[in-house]
């Protein structure tokens, strides 16, 4: 809408010239900066209202050439002028009309019967103010709906008395989960949990007419609780006592406080009633912090050890590298000082690991922070170990046998030198997982003494002793004697599996042989039954003969089938000695 205070610019829409002329007089006796403009059909109006030029109001006659329909004829003249005052010029035929066209957005009606030049002037210039006064209050409705319906905090509009959702913004509907729909028929209390919701209602009862603030907890549609605060404030909304109500969902607010607090308390049971001694120094060794764990470690109290330099209870031999390797930190973030030895306070020594860490760029730290762990048990017993080790290293090196060492948990097999001496496989480039051994194992083997290891496995006995064919890097067999003994944890949790493979294959051969040649005797010994009988049942036979026959001649011929008999026995007899004797001397030299 254009208003200026030196000249108003107003179209009469007007096809009666006579009328037009009137009017411009009327206009001119009050005011001389008036600017008439003259539409004497609705068509002409349609071109002039739609020209750059800006009008500050428009006096409308009803009855014009081009228009039938008088309503029609208003409806389109507002819609075309928008923001400016629309005045009403009718005579007493159409009075009842001319109240009609309020409610159509006409400004004002005038009888031009009644018409003189202050009504005019008067009409004119309040309905001027009184549109500027529509279109400042529209534009401040349209601000304020603007901020409730895009404001990004969760807002609504309550019944002051049956706290009945009026209305409610975008953000609630995304906080809460319920459909615009579904909020309008529900009252805040649906949002209400059991525990706070009499606290709720006295605050509220307390407060009907006034702004307070509270804090509540929400139920949300899908079931999640959430905090909120809620700022409440009296209005009057479309004629109705009502209630505008802000929410600030604190939920995540108080998540984090509650982590903050958690990380507090972490803090305190990590580094004040932690067992690892932690310590905040500068470069020079100067301590601005001591955790309690110095007591328990060293026998020191923490308010004791600040007296001292970082480096004062550290032995003499292990200072220089400590402080080498504190320097470091210069260049990096963080450093882990090898093994060193600190004094407790009964004067005896302790193997310290520390990790320091350089956060001298955080405000809250400003220093150097050393994470310290007392390793003297671990260090001891690394030292045995290492001792253990040597001793078992020097045992399989002299020993012909394989040495296995298989870790159940890795499952990693590691080898002595015999897997290269005995079965001719590389020992730094021979497999080492369980399933490769196995399948060396020659498969008539294979399922017995996998069954035996499960039993073993099974049982928790500790020791196992089996027999087997393993398979060499040639692709024959040896036959091997395999004495293990199973390491398990306090639970009965296997954990190693150490064994020594012995070669048994000459051995077996041996025995071998020694079967072959006892079958062969017993072969032998079954021939010498049979070869021998029946030469000497000939001569049984002929000896019956000659004690019950007379005749010399055929007795004679007897006695050379006799002799021929015994000669062919002998001859046999012999053979088999001979065969006998070799048999056993091939026994004895295998």
């Amino acid at each position: 809408m254009h208003t200026r205070l030196s000249a108003l610019e107003i179209l009469v829409i007007e096809d009666h010239l006579g009328d037009y002329v009137l009017i411009e007089d009327y206009l001119s006796e009050e005011h001389l900066g008036i600017m008439l403009s003259r539409a004497s059909t609705f068509g002409e109006a349609k071109i002039k209202l739609s020209s750059p030029t800006c009008f500050d109001a428009v006096l409308l006659d009803l009855s014009l050439p081009d228009v039938d329909d008088s309503e029609i004829l208003v409806k389109q003249i507002v819609a075309l002028t928008k923001n400016v005052p629309v005045i009403v010029l009718t005579g007493y035929a159409n009075k009842q009309f001319g109240v009609k066209t309020l409610a159509l957005g006409i400004s004002d009606y005038l009888l031009k019967d009644e018409l003189d030049a202050a009504k005019l002037s008067k009409s004119i210039f309040y309905s001027i103010e009184r549109k500027k006064i529509q279109y400042q209050l529209s534009e401040s409705e349209k601000i304020y709906k603007s901020l409730f319906d895009s404001s990004p905090m969760p807002m609504w509009v309550l019944d002051k008395h049956s706290l009945e959702f009026i209305k409610v913004n975008d953000a609630a509907i995304e906080l809460y989960g319920y459909s615009r729909e579904e909020f309008l028929k529900m009252t805040v209390r649906d949002l209400w949990i059991e525990e706070v919701k009499l606290k709720i209602e006295t605050i509220w009862s307390n407060n009907i007419d006034d702004l307070f603030e509270l804090e509540a907890i929400h139920k949300t549609k899908n079931g999640s609780i959430i905090h909120v605060q809620i700022k409440s404030n009296p209005i009057e909304f479309n004629g109705k006592e009502a209630r505008v109500t802000l929410v600030t969902n604190v939920t995540a607010q108080l998540e984090a406080e509650r982590t903050l607090k958690l990380r507090e308390q972490r803090f305190k049971a990590l580094v004040q009633d932690g067992s690892e001694l932690v310590m905040i120094l500068d470069f020079d060794g100067a301590l601005k912090y001591v955790s309690p764990a110095s007591n328990t470690i060293l026998g020191i109290p923490s308010e004791e050890f600040l007296k001292h330099n970082f480096f004062y209870s550290i032995h003499q031999d292990d200072i220089k590298d400590v402080q080498e390797h504190i320097f470091k930190l210069h260049d990096n973030k963080r450093i882990q000082i090898p093994t060193y030895r600190v004094k407790t306070a009964n004067n005896r020594w302790r193997w310290i690991e520390t990790i320091v860490t350089n956060l001298n760029d955080d405000p809250a730290v400003n220093g150097i922070v050393a994470n310290s762990r007392d390793i003297t048990e671990f260090v001891n017993q690394e030292k045995k170990l290492i001792e253990s080790l040597q001793r078992y290293d020097i045992v399989a090196k002299a020993t012909s046998d394989t040495i296995t060492d298989y870790d159940v948990e890795q499952n990693i097999m590691n080898y002595n030198e015999g897997i290269e001496t005995m079965f001719g496989y590389n020992r730094d480039t021979v497999e080492r997982s369980r399933e490769w051994f196995q399948s060396r194992i020659h498969p008539e083997d294979k399922e017995r003494v996998l069954a035996k290891v499960a039993e073993v496995y099974k049982n928790g006995h500790p020791t196992i002793q089996i027999e087997y064919r393993f398979c060499c890097s040639n692709g024959t067999y040896k036959y091997v004697l395999d004495r293990s003994y199973l390491v398990s944890d306090t639970s009965g949790k296997p954990l190693r599996m150490i064994g020594s493979m012995q070669d048994m294959t000459n051995i077996h051969n041996y025995i071998e042989t020694i079967e072959n040649h006892n079958a062969r005797l017993k072969e032998i010994a079954w021939t010498q039954s049979h070869v021998v009988r029946a030469p000497l049942a000939r001569i049984m036979g002929i000896i019956d003969l000659l004690q019950n026959h007379d005749n010399v001649e055929d007795s004679s011929q007897m006695l050379e089938h006799i002799i021929t008999s015994a000669q062919e026995l002998d001859i046999i007899i012999r053979k088999i000695s001979n065969k006998t004797e070799l048999v056993k001397q091939n026994s004895l030299n295998a």
